[in-house]
């Protein structure tokens, strides 16, 4: 790569005064790492959705193993106790459809969450929210979603999310939560509150790069990558969104990423043998989300001198 055009790239990005910290990985080897405004290597900040990208990972690992029988099995199989007066209809939500964000749950992202946190049972509360679309059907983004998808996965493992997270996902790879946060009932949180390192993600993405494998060990089906970087939904202009993540062509390049609110990202571009990890300081100061397509566009891309 071009040391003047990623440098001078990255010294633009961390103008931004949210943005915390910037890494790139090319053909398996950290040729950039930078941080900003108080980011450390050391330091985990909340990944925050970055989180469901995590989490189709955990599900796809548990169908390989045999806690899941698919995708497709119906959310009520699992939890039961949610859906003895549910209509026919809402009986054939899938595991699937929570994760493509197609449940036809009725959910406004952020003011249904809160309403959703005062709840005692924050599955059942979600679970209890009106089918307002054939599930399968509409696309409407739904942290809620992907906090069931969490509660069926410790009741088919027999564990919690973050033992089995660490257990089969984190441990091989030297990751370690800092914290994961619970509801009340004792469901890991299943689209937010995941604290991670810059490093901790970048090794992430490569596994996601690499089809699934860590160190020349298979960790995650190479079906979910596969998954990740087909998508299911057009979303809009610009984006789609698969499986927890989220895809788009830049400068005619396929790429896929994990999004996290207020400027985290972990981009994967297979085509350049590529992983972008950018990190961003979260708060209710209301700035404006870091564009990390442009930079992707602009510097990122451009830096490139071979293959």
């Amino acid at each position: 790569m071009d040391p003047a055009k990623l440098n001078a790239g990255l010294a633009e990005l961390g103008t931004d005064p949210s943005v915390a910290g910037a890494l790139v990985v090319r053909h398996g080897r950290l040729v950039a790492e930078r941080y900003f405004h108080g980011g450390d290597a050391r330091r985990s900040d909340n990944v925050h959705s970055v989180s469901k990208s995590i989490l189709q990972a955990l599900v796809h690992i548990a169908v390989a193993k045999g806690h899941l029988t698919s995708l497709d099995d119906p959310v009520a199989t699992y939890l039961p106790e949610h859906f003895g007066d549910a209509p026919p209809a809402k009986k054939k939500i899938t595991i699937r459809h929570l994760l493509t964000m197609t449940s036809g749950l009725d959910w406004t992202e952020d003011s249904t969450e809160n309403q959703v946190e005062k709840d005692s049972d924050w599955v059942r509360a979600i679970l209890g929210r009106p089918l307002v679309s054939a599930p399968g059907t509409t696309y409407t983004y739904s942290t809620g979603n992907t906090h069931v998808v969490s509660a069926v996965l410790q009741r088919a493992t027999r564990m919690d999310t973050c033992r089995f997270a660490h257990r089969y996902l984190f441990g091989p790879m030297g990751i370690t939560a800092e914290h994961w946060g619970r509801d009340p009932r004792g469901v890991f949180s299943g689209g937010y509150n995941l604290y991670l390192t810059p490093r901790e993600l970048a090794k992430f993405g490569l596994l996601y790069l690499n089809d699934g494998t860590w160190d020349g060990r298979p960790l995650v089906p190479q079906g979910a990558v596969r998954a990740a970087r087909a998508r299911t939904t057009q979303v809009d202009d610009t984006f789609g969104y698969s499986e927890g993540w989220w895809t788009h062509a830049v400068s005619g390049r396929s790429t896929y990423f994990a999004w996290g609110h207020g400027g985290q990202f972990v981009y994967v571009i297979p085509g350049a043998d590529l992983v972008l990890v950018i990190t961003a300081r979260t708060g209710d100061d209301g700035g404006e989300e870091i564009d990390a397509q442009a930079f992707v566009r602009d510097h990122l891309l451009p830096a490139i001198t071979g293959r």
